[in-house]
């Protein structure tokens, strides 16, 4: 993993509201943020945005809604959230989210560093070296 970075550049700070998006479509836009062993997702789901299989990785993911309602699948079992619920997802384990409400939700996804996605974080100077 890429886990060189430039001193001089730390402390680094980005809005993620104004970073370039690693994922967008129809009622869905992620950005992510990473630092030497660990990123975060700031997701915001609508709920215009289809229903979405569920999905699986090899790595925990935690996740935080920082504004709005979302329901979880996580094994099978759907879980309602609202601002500042958190969620722990375990490795392996199928998973999916969905808005339930008019408004969009925010939610927070913390991970290890992910090599799927190192490419999104090209913005960060601190790492360009």
């Amino acid at each position: 993993m890429v886990r060189s970075y430039d001193p001089s550049e730390i402390p680094s700070v980005y809005n993620l509201k104004d970073v370039p998006l690693a994922k967008e479509g129809k009622g869905f836009e992620q950005a992510v943020f990473r630092g030497v062993d660990q990123m975060i997702g700031m997701t915001t789901i609508g709920p215009e945005r289809e229903d979405k299989p569920p999905h699986s990785h090899p790595w925990e993911q935690m996740n935080l809604v920082v504004e709005g309602e979302v329901d979880f699948l996580v094994d099978g079992e759907r879980i309602s959230l609202s601002t500042y619920d958190a969620v722990e997802i375990p490795p392996d384990v199928p998973h999916a989210s969905r808005a339930v409400s008019d408004e969009p939700a925010t939610l927070l996804a913390f991970w290890p560093l992910r090599e799927d996605r190192l490419d999104a974080t090209d913005y960060q100077t601190e790492f360009e070296i």
